[in-house]
């Protein structure tokens, strides 16, 4: 077979698929991504106060007589990340997308000690959870680039972030097998915010109307402030702003720097 037919035969067919997908001006994508907030306040601030005040239990325990394993509270490194979005393609060039994510992340600790002391047995069991989450709602204006299998694309949008911070503790204290402390505390609050993101992908067809995409998108901003919506130990703070005493002894407002990298897979479907 002659090497110029055939290429004139594949730029043919590759002009027709793009004819084909030209009628395509719809598509629907779900998405699992890796969402990496740069999380200052609470990796730097919140956290080192979380895991002193365990540290100064543990001593307390160790000096009772009582011998401790504990685990400390890592640091918010990365959020698994689920969604879908809706894109119009007003023109080959150009389309709009609009998007709902889910981004979460759960931390915990915990304290587990026991012995002998004078004849007495003890057991000290404590866990703490703080969970995160983020719901962000988006739109996002593309500059498509298209290639005969590949299509890349820029762009960028705003969205709508929606916050919601958790944390849950309990304990239990036993003495020769009876109870003598247990308890557990929630408390939930939330924020919001609009932050601008910036946008960058390649899609590559798997046939006429399924494609697979990588997408990297980066939100800019914080969340400045949450506020408390259910406080189990302290009813009188809901409505209150969410705060904390940092390990210098310091209050400070729980905020969340949402800037960071998205990392993704979107599998879509043209109609």
């Amino acid at each position: 077979m002659k090497i110029k037919p055939l290429i004139i035969a594949l730029l043919t067919l590759s002009v027709m698929a793009y004819a084909q997908e030209e009628k395509q001006k719809f598509s629907f994508s779900i998405r699992g991504s890796y969402f990496i907030p740069l999380s200052s306040t609470f990796n730097n601030q919140l956290r080192p106060a979380t895991n002193e005040n365990l540290h100064a239990l543990v001593t307390y325990l160790k000096d009772f007589g009582l011998t401790s394993f504990y685990n400390e509270m890592g640091k918010m490194n990365g959020a698994i990340n689920i969604g879908g979005e809706f894109e119009v393609r007003a023109t080959e060039q150009f389309s709009l997308a609009f998007g709902v994510d889910y981004a979460f992340k759960t931390l915990s600790t915990s304290v587990n000690s026991g012995g002998t002391v004078d004849s007495i047995s003890y057991s000290v069991n404590e866990t703490g959870e703080v969970g995160l989450s983020v719901l962000p709602i988006t739109a996002t204006f593309r500059i498509n680039l298209p290639f005969s299998k590949i299509r890349a694309h820029i762009g960028g949008g705003l969205g709508y972030y929606l916050a919601r911070y958790t944390e849950k503790e309990s304990w239990q204290w036993i003495e020769d097998e009876e109870s003598i402390d247990s308890g557990t505390r929630k408390t939930v609050a939330t924020g919001n915010a609009f932050l601008p993101h910036a946008e960058a992908g390649a899609e590559y067809k798997l046939s006429r109307k399924i494609s697979l995409a990588a997408i990297i998108r980066y939100p800019f901003g914080t969340i400045g402030s949450f506020k408390i919506k259910e406080a189990s130990d302290d009813p009188a703070a809901v409505g209150q702003k969410l705060t904390f005493i940092d390990a210098d002894g310091i209050q400070r407002d729980f905020k969340w720097e949402l800037s960071g990298p998205l990392i993704g897979v979107n599998l879509k479907f043209r109609f």
